[in-house]
């Protein structure tokens, strides 16, 4: 597999290799089949996980959620709105460690405060691009901060953060285009299940069954 996305790398075919390995197998827990080129995932149409964080604050004025703003000069996706931290899930790392990882380089959230993410659960799509064809499985994390942490970011990845309502989130979320793409399900699963999303609203059921729909790679 190397060797083939070094020879479609050379003939242009794959774009800006990140020489990070994801590891590709029949789903989560089963065995190890090959590791692959980050960037030659979509092209090949394997699946890949990720770890995401809803990082949430309570005020006296409401429940917030902090918000990281991807560097301008990203190549993908630049400028958009995006979790606190997010981050692939690279070969032989455990979650929990990747997590922590992506906690320090992306809002310098120390050890201690990282180690109270609470795991929230799944998430899963499939989506479509000029790249290829990406099913990705996202694990969930919920951490809420204190209201004096301020976040940093360490690895040029961000721009900067926002601190915002969790009512302004939601009507983001629903009413514009700002948040990359698969940020838009994070969020909107954090919002079901902490109840601002409800059964009286219009395409719960919708809503509530589409946050999983990953592409069968059996």
């Amino acid at each position: 597999m190397a060797s083939a996305v070094d020879a479609l790398h050379a003939a242009g075919e794959i774009h800006d290799l990140l020489h990070e390995k994801l590891p590709v197998d029949l789903g989560w827990g089963s065995e190890l089949l090959f590791e692959i080129e980050r960037t030659a995932v979509p092209w090949f149409g394997v699946g890949a996980y990720g770890v995401h964080l809803n990082a949430s604050v309570r005020k006296a004025s409401g429940l917030h959620m902090w918000i990281a703003v991807r560097a301008r000069g990203r190549h993908s996706f630049p400028g958009k709105l995006d979790n606190l931290v997010a981050g692939g899930q690279p070969a032989g790392i455990s979650l929990r460690d990747n997590l922590h990882k992506e906690c320090q380089e992306e809002a310098d959230i120390p050890l201690e405060l990282a180690e109270r993410a609470v795991p929230s659960g799944m998430i899963g799509y499939c989506a479509e691009s000029e790249r290829g064809l990406k099913p990705d499985t996202i694990f969930c994390y919920d951490l809420e901060l204190p209201e004096s942490f301020q976040p940093q970011n360490l690895d040029g990845e961000v721009d900067e953060f926002h601190c915002l309502p969790i009512e302004e989130v939601a009507h983001c979320v629903r009413d514009s285009s700002d948040f990359k793409f698969n940020c838009n399900l994070v969020i909107i699963d954090f919002l079901l299940r902490h109840g601002y999303i409800g059964p009286r609203d219009e395409d719960y059921e919708a809503i509530s069954k589409g946050l999983w729909q990953p592409l069968d790679m059996n």
